[in-house]
């Protein structure tokens, strides 16, 4: 029998160190029972950590608990205490497969509280039994234990957050303090929370912030070294509750709550931050060595976002988009089951996408309004207007997330006054209604607002991305870098439904494509442009709201499974997409097996070479066959050794002048000028007749139209 009790020791929250079961009350019971046991005591201090939380993929983070399971595994870990049962999981799963694995499978013996009884797993039906019934109770308590806290901080909220700071309990965000559960700003904390703003936005990296704030002995909230991580930084760089602005989620109800607390930073740093942050941020792309068009704009029908890939393959490169739930269930992550199995051709995708979201701006009277009244009229003559007018836009932010805010907790109240009937059903619903156009009405203006600062910060004008409209739509689109900058302004994002019918023989439900529905920003969907008196236009007119989505019809970008190497590398390939192109500029392919509306394969290939003579040169015939004719006197006399002052003496005494008819200066530093300016001349001639070989890319396949 091993001679140690490995006793384990955790708490749920840093207040449960000191109450009910403290880590010090478990130290003190397992001491006893390993002295009634006979066995030497062996702690593992897991400290205050809840149950689920877990990483990136899923598993639980609890280093403790994994060193025992390799302990077990190791033969090293035999006699295993807890003072609970819900101190090692939560959920009945987690224990049987912990039973089954590790205890049974290796042979263990584990004690609860202060019996000196173990567990005999897998032996007496009712024990086991017992043991279930247990781990359900406990996974029952934490349930209600968290319904109750999910009710409390939703009264509070309804409550009280119109006019108070609430703070909702766990660790305060750096740079704020809970005072007696409010939110508090910790003046401290927010002078580095302003700092790290500042200086990311003038260009400063995560990292140099990092180890700033490291050597200036500055400590984040939730590491055991005491130093600052990148991830933290990057994520306190993008929380918009810095702003004065928080936001709750109630995912019971699926209801936000907005309100307000101390205010750090300005709506306008926030903005830069974020666009730097945009630029900078590799992580969310996975260090992709190439650039999608789409990519963060792409959402699957099963609610995760879509990726990107490139890989290069015998017959060429494959481009895709597809959605992740493969690779993060194969991480371990419990996940719904997703329909969309099959990758987009990226190119294709692409270039629908675009087509469509053209089309939408092209004819939306909304933005053509927009265009008209807020661009054409705006003009800024200097910096201190500029900062006049974001200190404007600034209080107009306050007003506005005050008068969210305000909308929000009235939605709440009728919605209690519904439930509880004290009002007719179809008032309130009428109440509701309104209150609800009131709230879409307060978030388009803030969207706007911020919008106008961001522009404002870049000497801008709002809807700057729009300012080319019509005929210079297509400078906007002229690079795939221009044409995702252009779409951010535009797309909140794109969902990507999988779409199934029976295949060819009417034996099997296959997928035969998608529709993309994109959520614009703003409702310019088939809105409508009406004139008040249609015969008498100068009585204005009037934009009705459209749309806030447009879905597509079925699209087959569906990628395979590879190409057959025998088969033609150009072999064309007809598209499931027919549609008119957005401009029609008269330039098309002109074959007898190409059309313009239909994707394929096509070999590329690039050909380069370089001249240096294509620009004209200027007064070709200004060097006079007299100029050359002096300079080889100048250069016969410099050979036999003369000076420049000689030559000069000699060339004055001749009566010979300049080309401009002056006589020599008496320094030599005309002679000079003349082989100087010369040599120059030979050598420019020299590097525009120079000859270069042509070079010729490697060679490429690419489905494109």
């Amino acid at each position: 029998m091993n001679k140690y009790l490995d006793a384990y020791y955790r708490v749920s929250t840093k207040i449960q160190k000191t109450e009910g079961h403290s880590l010090e009350s478990q130290r003190r019971t397992a001491e006893k029972l390993a002295e009634r046991l006979g066995l030497i005591i062996r702690p593992h201090d897991e400290g205050s950590k809840s149950s689920t939380l877990k990483n990136a993929s899923g598993r639980n983070i609890r280093d403790e608990l994994d060193e025992i399971k390799t302990g077990i595994e190791d033969g090293e870990v035999r006699n295993i205490w807890i003072v609970e049962t819900s101190r090692l999981f939560r959920t009945r799963l987690d224990h049987i497969t912990f039973e089954s694995l590790y205890l049974e499978k290796y042979g263990c013996q584990m004690w609860v509280g202060d019996s000196s009884e173990s567990w005999k797993f897998g032996k007496k039906e009712e024990v086991n039994l017992l043991y279930a019934f247990q781990q359900i109770m406990d996974e029952q308590e934490s349930r209600k234990i968290r319904r109750r806290s999910i009710r409390g901080k939703r009264h509070l909220l309804e409550s009280y957050s119109e006019s108070v700071p609430i703070f909702l309990g766990g660790t305060p965000t750096f740079g704020y303090k809970n005072v007696d559960k409010r939110w508090v700003e910790n003046k401290e904390d927010s002078k580095w929370v302003k700092w790290m703003f500042k200086e990311y936005s003038k260009g400063m990296q995560s990292i140099e912030i990092k180890n700033y704030l490291d050597t200036q002995g500055v400590k984040p909230r939730r590491t055991n070294t005491g130093l600052w991580n990148i991830g933290t930084i990057q994520k306190m760089l993008g929380n918009e509750s810095y702003t004065g602005l928080k936001r709750w989620f109630d995912k019971d109800n699926e209801k936000e709550y907005i309100y307000q607390i101390p205010q750090i930073i300005t709506e306008s740093l926030y903005q830069k931050v974020k666009t730097k942050l945009s630029e900078n941020h590799k992580v969310a792309d996975n260090n992709k060595k190439h650039f999608s068009i789409l990519d963060g704009f792409l959402y699957c029908s099963c609610g995760l976002r879509m990726s990107s890939t490139s890989k290069k393959r015998t017959w060429g490169t494959t481009e895709t988009y597809f959605c992740v739930s493969k690779q993060r269930k194969w991480r371990g992550e419990e996940l719904e089951d997703c329909t969309n199995d099959k990758s987009l051709n990226r190119k294709p995708t692409d270039n629908e996408v675009i087509r469509l979201v053209k089309d939408i701006v092209k004819n939306s009277h909304t933005l053509k309004d927009q265009f008209k009244n807020d661009v054409l009229s705006k003009k800024f003559e200097s910096d201190k207007e500029i900062k006049s007018l974001i200190k404007s836009l600034e209080d107009k932010i306050r007003r506005n997330q005050k008068s969210l805010e305000n909308t929000i907790q009235n939605i709440v109240k009728q919605e209690i006054e519904r439930i509880q009937q004290r009002v007719d059903e179809n008032i309130v619903n009428l109440i509701i209604k309104g209150l609800n156009d009131e709230k879409e009405h307060y978030e388009r203006e803030r969207e706007k607002f911020i919008q106008e600062i961001k522009d404002l910060d870049e000497r801008k004008q709002w809807l700057d991305w729009i300012s080319q409209y019509g005929d210079f739509l297509r400078q906007k689109t002229s690079t795939e870098k221009k044409t995702k900058e252009w779409l951010s302004g535009l797309i909140n994002k794109i969902i990507v439904t999988p779409v199934f019918g029976m295949d060819r023989d009417g034996n099997k439900n296959v997928q035969k494509g998608n529709t993309f529905t994109i959520i614009f920003k703003m409702k310019i969907v088939d809105d409508k442009f009406q004139y008040n008196d249609p015969n008498n236009k100068n009585l204005g007119y009037k934009i009705s709201v459209g749309k806030q989505q447009k879905k597509s019809i079925v699209l087959d970008f569906t990628t395979g499974r590879g190409k057959n190497k025998k088969k033609s590398l150009i072999k064309e390939v007809s598209s499931k997409v027919h549609s008119e192109s957005f401009h029609n500029c008269g330039v098309v392919r002109n074959g007898l097996f190409s059309k313009e509306s239909e994707y394929a394969n096509y070999l590329f290939f690039e050909v380069t070479t370089r001249f240096n003579n294509l620009i004209p040169e200027q007064n070709p015939t200004r060097y006079s066959d007299k100029q050359l004719e002096t300079y080889r006197l100048i250069k016969s006399l410099y050979d036999r050794g003369l000076s420049y002052r000689r030559i000069t003496k000699y060339l004055n005494d001749r009566n010979i002048s300049t080309h401009l008819g002056n006589q020599w200066g008496k320094t030599g530093n005309s002679v000079y000028s003349v082989l100087k300016r010369f040599s120059e001349r030979e050598e420019r001639l020299k590097f525009k007749n120079q000859k270069y070989p042509i070079v010729r890319s490697k060679m490429w396949v690419e489905f494109t139209k």
